[in-house]
């Protein structure tokens, strides 16, 4: 009964269906009208309209970042490449790569030079009429004849000294006492120096930097290796070093001193390596065969040794001097030339196990450095201040410069003028006053004043130099024939010169100086400064 009044009830007319509530339809999820989704949807359509700019400007980047990351990845992809072909070429194909790429260069390097004649007109007019290949082939036939020692390269005519630098030079301190040695690599970028303290220093030209070798480990004298009774080193003063030498190619240097041993350090992790005992006095010279791993050193004790750094081993012994052996040099070929003490310089012919002996003039001085300019001719330096230049041809110097080094006045060759000489003497007195020295103030050395303790030839080329203590460096041209030997100029050097190296490309000189002379402490110039000294030169440019 109750349930058919209620339909009664909702049936009558007038009545309309409840409608449900707010919250009725807030406890219904997931139900939506039309109504309630239009405006959200038209909010979001603007906000993607408003984003749009950004997101664009950002896939920009993307793409900028992603195009990055893709060229690298291909750069990365092609080195490894290239890596995996170099490691898989021959010895051949490596060959001709570097040939291809050595010559692109020096098209490139003749490109620029015939760019610059023409725009100067080139008015000598020797370059003009030959095309590129002509003198592409010229400049390597140059280059090989240089290598082989065949030809020399006229750099001394080219050489300037630079108003700015003839007075004080770049000084690299490190070495506490004197240098002894100075060695320079074939490409003219490192330098490796020894002193009478015992260190060792690498140094890179155009920066300066210096890197520190070890200190020579101390001789252990084992009587089954050898070593002991006269080769056993002295009980004080082993430490000093007196030489050095470098092989960039064989990336090996070796050092020699009191120790009556011959030291092999490995350039790239500067290491010790070896020593090699034999000697029975202290290793005063050393010097590479040009090209190739056989050493040559000589000692106090009269001799000079052959040694093979390729197979680490000693070779044989040459005997001829008769007194102390003072200092050495080498060459291509299988010849070297020693000056001693017994007032002789002897060039060996090894192969033939020969030596010709050659003696200055009676009351000349003794010689105290020598080196090479061409195959059988070589410069010398002597007590007396002299330097001379030989040949195998003449038991007598070809020319000689008396009283070159010093306070006296200059002797020249009969081939040279009045004027030569007093510009020579000119030269000497500018740049012992840049130096402060002169014959009232020589610093205290006196007459080792005019000793000519190094001479060096550039590798390759005519242009060499001379040092002694009193206050200059000299430089030199010298002609493949040997003569004549002419004066050029004097750089400023305060102290005793003990080491010179002359750049194969003539860019610059690199002097070892010191306080005291190399062999010993008979003097001792207060006023100059234990280290290298690098001088710049200027080079007129060269044409092919």
């Amino acid at each position: 009964a109750d349930a058919a009044m209620k339909r009664r009830a909702s049936s009558a007319p007038g009545k309309r269906p409840s409608v449900p509530s707010k919250s009725s339809a807030s406890a219904r999820p997931h139900r939506t009208t039309a109504a309630a989704t239009k405006t959200p949807r038209k909010t979001l359509e603007d906000d993607d309209d408003e984003l749009g700019d950004v997101d664009d400007d950002d896939g920009v980047d993307d793409d900028d970042e992603s195009g990055k990351a893709s060229a690298a990845r291909r750069q990365d992809e092609d080195e490894e490449e290239e890596d995996e072909a170099r490691a898989r070429e021959s010895a051949q194909e490596k060959r001709i790569r570097l040939a291809k790429a050595y010559l692109e260069r020096l098209r490139q390097e003749q490109a620029e030079e015939s760019e610059d004649e023409d725009e100067a007109g080139d008015e000598d007019g020797e370059g003009r009429h030959l095309d590129s290949h002509t003198r592409l082939a010229a400049r390597l036939a140059d280059e090989a004849q240089r290598k082989s020692g065949h030809q020399r390269a006229a750099v001394g005519d080219r050489v300037k000294v630079p108003a700015e630098v003839q007075g004080e030079p770049q000084t690299w301190r490190g070495h506490k006492r004197a240098v002894t040695g100075v060695a320079l690599t074939e490409d003219d970028r490192l330098a490796y120096s020894v002193s009478k303290d015992g260190t060792i220093f690498g140094w890179d030209i155009e920066t300066g930097k210096r890197l520190k070798f070890p200190r020579t480990p101390e001789v252990v004298v084992d009587p089954l290796q050898g070593g002991t009774g006269p080769q056993a080193p002295p009980k004080c003063g082993a430490h000093v070093m007196l030489c050095c030498a470098v092989s960039g190619e064989k990336n090996l240097f070796v050092t020699g001193g009191a120790d009556k041993r011959v030291h092999v350090w490995d350039t790239r992790s500067m290491t010790h390596i070896t020593s090699f005992p034999g000697h029975r006095g202290a290793v005063t010279g050393l010097g590479f065969r040009h090209g190739t791993g056989q050493l040559f050193s000589c000692s106090e004790d009269r001799t000079v040794k052959i040694w093979s750094l390729d197979d680490m081993a000693y070779v044989d012994t040459l005997f001829g001097h008769q007194d102390r052996c003072i200092a050495i040099d080498t060459q291509r070929r299988e010849r070297i030339v020693t000056v001693g003490a017994d007032r002789s310089a002897r060039f060996w012919k090894v192969p033939e196990d020969s030596q010709l002996v050659l003696r200055p003039a009676a009351g000349d001085g003794q010689a105290e450095s020598c080196a090479f300019t061409a195959h059988d001719h070589w410069l010398t330096g002597s007590q007396d201040g002299c330097v001379a230049i030989w040949n195998i041809a003449r038991k007598k110097a070809a020319a000689s410069w008396e009283n070159v080094h010093g306070f006296r006045e200059i002797v020249a060759p009969k081939s040279f003028d009045d004027d030569a000489v007093r510009r020579a003497m000119d030269q000497r007195a500018a740049a012992q006053a840049v130096s402060g020295m002169s014959a009232k103030n020589d610093g205290g050395v006196g007459e080792m004043a005019s000793w000519v303790n190094a001479v060096h030839v550039g590798k390759g080329t005519d242009f060499a130099a001379s040092g002694a203590a009193d206050g200059t460096i000299r430089l030199w041209k010298t002609s493949h024939q040997g003569e004549p030997l002419v004066p050029l100029h004097c750089l400023a050097a305060r102290g005793f010169v003990n080491a010179l190296q002359v750049a194969s490309s003539g860019r610059f000189v690199l002097a070892g100086m010191g306080q005291e002379p190399r062999l010993g402490r008979w003097g001792r110039d207060s006023g100059a400064k234990n280290g290298l000294q690098l001088h710049m030169l200027e080079l007129e440019k060269e044409r092919f």
